[in-house]
């Protein structure tokens, strides 16, 4: 039972008050925002729901907060005369009066609207429809009826106001408690007394009503049972007698489940929100044909180079007047119109970027649909492939300059040996070899990059998908049946559990001789997927807590390796305990409320008011036609604007005949049987008297008997379509994780033949070069010897030779890169294990001691801080000697090199720092530093491949590299080992 927080006799806060008057208000209000025509800016073509209060919302059947695009025009094409009251009323300033036939529910409404700032407020009042209500219901008959209904009603009385009535349902709440002739306080002790009493004499003194929407109410405990406790709508109606206070009324509707789901869908809205917020990739939504932006997460805006309250509720062109071109409006009128997704690539960047840090972007541009399948909206994803493109220039590069060496070396032989054969038979080989080099090194790269990056994309959306969809999923590996995936609402259902990384009998051992584990093993032996619809499962919520019955529905589907073969089971699994258990709880109240006779009476018109507030659609039916003797204002606002009182069904409602409901009706009225029929569809005529709405009900039909004969037939319904429509949807979301998990495979094999057949050709090709180039080796040093002293030393020859030689060894340091290469696509295989640090460093100080001798310099070494590292002892040498000999080869010519090398610890990381004062590093070259094949200094000999390697080893490991340098003054790299 519902109190108030506060008594009545206090005032509240201004904006308190303000709000609870609105939403206790039976004046409908509603806050609306003018929107004006794009061809005359300063004329008002129509409005937009801002906001609804409660009362507008049950006359208008809208939302508290209706969708942006839904304006008074879309919802109600016809209704420009009002649209034209508003303008004017807006327009002047001053309040007006129209008289407005809204389409069905509602009836005639009394419309006021005066202008506040830049909105248009207006008030709604129903007026009484000029057309006959139904004919009163006998008191018996009401009696028996509202013992029947699922909405708890009891009567106070007197001054006292004592407890003078109950029905069943209210009993139910408060069972074994002596109910009637007991005072508020003494039958309900655990409602808050002072606030209830000083509602109930408020009511006694002015009489009215009051309500309370989705209250709490803890009910009384059974003995070791949890204390239960539900969500209710409360009315409070006060009636009088001779023009005086005597009865309050009070009624209670159940809605936890309504309440629950509410909370579930905010609750899921939020975590999608969150998700949106931190995508990785740009995204944009895109409303109407003004493409007005509805969504862009941070990483759209910053492509963008504006904040998100400067562009959203805007049209794109409009805060975006750059994007204003013909090519991008026919594109986004082409997806709105055919609703086919479209791709660009484009050159782009934020506004204030230069125009050398601009990237290449890839943008999707998909359709978004409304649940009929129209096209309302357009998704934009923005992705940059800078990346990409880059290393593409960069091979295309090489390519050049392999091909300017092989130009410069033809020319020196035809100059130098125009008769040797053998010298243009190899160089001939060469040319063919780099043709084919530069081919296939460039298909190589980038159909593993494309299958990579393929691969990668769907393995993400896969994890995404799976965390996001609102139903319990694992991922179970191996005959044991190994958690490897468990996403947020399979771990919300079991809190207290671990399961990832257990196998499933370790972690619930409950499930042992349970149908779940034997179906998996047929799962997993067979192929073939199985489901199980309201299994009873017991289970603990904690480790080693009590067992709790769960009711499930799962879906079991076997999950395949590369080479198809089963490898684990994917399940997908919804909790319908408390749908099963309230269907229960359901049949067995209707059952009760059907068996039970009335026990006493009541004045008509409370048994009246009470029966007409009900959310239950009820309804009562004389003779063998099925004629409508009575139905309340939930049943009628179902049919809204039929005629139904004395007609038969088969007139008043002609398409439940084709769906079965008159056989069901004889059925139960010849035989006396009720007839209870659980989540049935039903295809209803809508108001326009042409389209027709799909809902679901759970009803009972009950035979009405006078003198043992039947007289008529009752029908209780509930209308349950929204939670269908949940679970339909849940459904629908697992077999698109399923296709989702297929294709992923498939990108998984051929990722997998990519890399094979890459690193094949890659020692292939670099295998095949050496021997040409040690041929051209050779005849170059044949050459040197069977010229005389004089010819070697005559005009560009000594010049020509120097250059043959130091062609020949460039393009023998290119071969030794391509070997280099090859060997990092393995570097994922390493292990790692804890290497002794200052080991490492002194190998690689002997084996650069002549190198620190020559140039005298001064090696300063500090590892105190971490004696060992966890990584592969292989790449850490590489990386120590990388960094050591760069600082040396780099140094600086006007002073001796010192270089500092030392390792600390930050947090449970270990941190390696290499620190020369060489020539140092422009932020330009900073930039291009770990770029392969990309060499900064040419004074000094180097395969610009080095720095590039360190990078991707550090970086496959988990790890990072930064740099910070100064020109002239020199450089500090900084190696992040993985923790």
């Amino acid at each position: 039972m519902h109190a108030p927080t506060q008594p009545v006799t206090e005032r509240p806060a201004p904006n308190a008050l303000l709000q609870t008057l609105l939403d206790a208000s039976p004046t409908g209000i509603v806050h609306l925002r003018p929107l004006y025509a794009p061809e005359r800016p300063a004329e008002v073509a129509d409005l937009a729901y801002v906001r609804l209060n409660p009362a507008a919302q049950r006359l208008l059947g809208l939302p508290e907060y209706p969708a942006a695009t839904d304006t008074l025009l879309t919802l109600a094409p016809q209704a420009t005369a009002l649209v034209a009251f508003y303008r004017a009323a807006f327009e002047s300033g001053q309040a007006g009066h129209y008289n407005y036939d809204p389409p069905p529910p509602g009836g005639r409404l009394r419309v006021v609207a005066q202008r506040e700032g830049d909105l248009l407020v207006a008030s709604l009042m129903a007026e009484a429809a000029p057309a006959a209500g139904p004919a009163a219901l006998p008191p018996a008959l009401a009696q028996q009826i509202l013992e029947q209904t699922v909405t708890a009603v009891c009567v106070l009385q007197g001054p006292e106001y004592r407890l003078s009535y109950t029905n069943q349902a209210f009993e139910k709440l408060f069972p074994g408690r002596p109910l009637v002739g007991s005072t508020v306080a003494e039958a309900l002790p655990q409602v808050p007394q002072p606030d209830l009493a000083v509602l109930l004499q408020h009511l006694g003194r002015t009489g009215g009503s009051f309500v309370g929407p989705d209250v709490r109410l803890d009910l009384p405990p059974t003995a070791g049972q949890p204390v239960p406790w539900g969500y209710f709508n409360f009315r409070y109606q006060a009636y009088q007698t001779s023009g005086q206070p005597s009865y309050i009324s009070i009624s209670a509707h159940d809605v936890t489940r309504q309440v629950l789901a509410r909370q579930q869908r905010e609750q899921q809205r939020a975590e999608w929100q969150r998700l949106f917020e931190q995508a990785p990739v740009a995204m944009a939504v895109l409303r109407g044909p003004q493409h007005l932006i509805e969504l862009a997460n941070p990483a759209m805006c910053a492509l963008w180079d504006r904040s998100a309250e400067q562009v959203l509720e805007l049209p794109l062109f409009e805060a975006l007047p750059e994007t204003d071109e013909p090519r991008t409006k026919a594109l986004l009128t082409d997806v709105l119109a055919t609703g086919k997704a479209r791709t660009t690539h484009e050159r782009l960047g934020p506004l204030k970027a230069t125009q050398a840090d601009k990237g290449y972007w890839s943008f999707g541009y998909y359709p978004l649909r409304e649940p009929k399948g129209q096209v309302t909206g357009i998704a934009v994803v923005a992705l940059d492939i800078s990346a990409q493109l880059r290393d593409r220039h960069q091979v295309q590069e090489l390519n050049a300059e392999l091909s300017t060496l092989n130009n410069k070396l033809l020319v020196t032989n035809e100059e130098l040996h125009a008769n040797n054969t053998e010298l243009e038979r190899a160089q001939g080989q060469l040319w063919q070899l780099n043709r084919d080099l530069e081919t296939r090194v460039l298909e190589g790269v980038q159909a593993a990059r494309t299958a990579r990056d393929e691969a990668e994309r769907q393995r993400r959306r896969l994890a995404n998908f799976f965390q996001q969809v609102p139903a319990a999923i694992c991922v179970l590996d191996g005959p044991n049946m190994v958690y490897e995936l468990v996403n947020t609402d399979y771990q919300r259902l079991l809190p207290g559990r671990k399961m990832l990384g257990r196998p499933l009998l370790e972690a619930l051992p409950e499930l042992a001789d349970s149908l779940i584990w034997q179906t998996l093993q047929r799962v997993y032996q067979t192929g073939e997927p199985h489901e199980e619809i309201g299994l009873r499962v017991p289970l603990a919520r904690q480790e080693g807590g009590p067992l709790e019955d769960f009711y499930l529905h799962y879906v079991q589907q076997a999950r395949y390796d590369e080479r198809g073969r089963i490898d684990g089971v994917l399940m997908f699994m919804l909790n319908i305990t408390e749908q099963i258990l309230a269907d229960r709880r359901a049949e067995k109240l209707q059952a009760e409320i059907l068996a039970t006779i009335q026990r006493r009476a009541q004045e008509h018109e409370t048994f009246y008011q009470v029966f007409e507030q009900t959310s239950a659609l009820v309804a009562l039916m004389w003779g063998p036609e099925h004629r409508f003797e009575y139905v309340n204002h939930s049943f009628q606002r179902l049919f809204a604007g039929r005629h139904l009182h004395h007609r038969p069904l088969a007139e008043a409602l002609p398409e439940l005949v084709t769906q079965g409901i008159p056989a069901l009706l004889d059925r139960v009225y010849s035989t006396g049987e009720p007839y209870h029929g659980t989540e049935l569809p039903f295809s209803i005529i809508e108001p326009d008297g042409h389209s027709r709405k799909r809902v679901y009900f759970n009803f009972t039909y009950q035979a009405y008997l006078e003198e043992g004969q039947p007289r008529g037939i009752s029908v209780f319904a509930y209308d349950v379509t929204e939670q269908v429509s949940a679970r339909q949807a849940v459904l629908a979301s697992a077999q698109q994780a399923q296709a989702l998990a297929h294709s992923l495979l498939i990108a998984n094999e051929q990722l997998t033949r990519t890399n094979t057949d890459l690193d094949n050709f890659i020692y292939t090709a670099s295998h095949d070069l050496k021997a040409p180039i040690a041929n051209i080796e050779g005849l170059l040093l044949l050459l040197r010897k069977q010229l005389p002293p004089e010819a070697r030393q005559a005009g560009l020859v000594p010049r020509v030779l120097t250059m043959m030689q130091g062609a020949i060894e460039r393009f023998q340091l290119t071969i030794a890169q391509l070997t280099d290469l090859a060997k990092l696509q393995h570097a994922y295989t390493q292990p790692a294990e804890e290497v002794d640090l200052p080991a490492v460093v002194e190998a690689v100080r002997l084996d650069l001691a002549p190198l620190l001798e020559e140039v005298h310099a001064e090696l300063v070494v500090n590892l105190d801080g971490c004696i060992t590292v966890s990584f592969a002892p292989q790449h850490l040498r590489s990386i120590v000697y990388n960094l050591l000999s760069n600082a040396l080869k780099y140094r600086h010519p006007a002073r001796p090199p010192v270089v500092q090398l030392r390792c600390y610890r930050q947090g449970p990381a270990a941190v390696l720092e290499v620190k020369d004062n060489g020539l140092g590093l422009t932020p330009d070259q900073q930039s291009k530093l770990f770029a392969m094949f990309r060499r900064l200094h040419d004074h000094v000999a180097g395969s610009g491949v080095g720095l590039y390697m360190v990078k991707r080893m550090i970086e496959n490991a988990g790890g990072s590299i930064t740099v910070q340098s100064e020109p002239e003054i020199g450089s500090t790299f900084t190696v992040t080992f993985p923790t």
